[in-house]
């Protein structure tokens, strides 16, 4: 395809907003910055990286910073691969329809659970805030993100308590109870589940700088 063709792709897609909704996405959901490139940024292994195509042509490249997970990896892989299938069926179609890259309710529920997670938060709640069943909100974040809501909510909970834990010295009984855990033994079990090391020997090493 000639390369007009491609300029004319990426600039109705900065006309569409799509690119703007899908940066937003990942703030609310993920707190990371998403990036579009036009060519491959190979000099960063440190980050997720997904080619964005419309039928045969290549207009550039999306990424995020990566998770030492791999689990988590996964999960952002294929949620970038939905978004660029969106933006392909969005910018591929001869009028635009303005389609949001993620469900609205979900986007509305990420914002929730990240508001409200030091509650003793539940999926019924969130799916009465945003006006769904539990089990229509439950198969919507695993069709949206590849995770459970559990598995989100607790993602949540586990970054307020890394951030509490790099920023001094606050009592690890109270990380947990901040960061939302009902109970100190469950936030040990989770978060050295999710590190691979206790929070105290968390707070350690990032205090050596290891």
């Amino acid at each position: 395809m000639p390369q007009f063709v491609r300029k004319a792709l990426i600039h109705r897609m900065e006309r569409s907003g799509l690119l703007d909704r899908l940066r937003n996405d990942v703030r609310v959901l993920f707190r990371k910055r998403l990036k579009f490139n036009e060519l491959p940024d190979s000099e960063s292994p440190e980050r997720l990286q997904i080619r964005m195509r419309v039928g045969a042509t290549t207009l550039g490249y999306l990424s995020i910073p990566a998770s030492a997970r791999p689990e988590r990896n996964e999960a952002y892989r294929r949620w970038l691969e939905m978004a660029c299938r969106v933006f392909a069926e969005e910018l591929g179609s001869p009028h635009p329809h303005a389609t949001d890259v993620l469900p609205a309710k979900i986007t509305r529920a990420a914002r929730f659970v990240r508001e409200h997670h030091r509650e003793n938060l539940s999926l019924a709640a969130v799916a009465g805030h945003v006006g769904l069943s539990r089990e229509r909100l439950s198969r919507l974040f695993h069709e949206s993100l590849g995770i459970t809501f559990s598995d989100y909510l607790n993602e949540v909970r586990l970054g307020e308590a890394r951030r509490r834990l790099a920023a001094g010295r606050e009592a690890i009984t109270d990380v947990a109870y901040s960061s939302g855990y009902q109970s100190l033994s469950q936030f040990n079990r989770r978060f050295k589940a999710a590190e691979g090391l206790s929070p105290r020997d968390y707070r350690k090493r990032f205090a050596s700088g290891d």
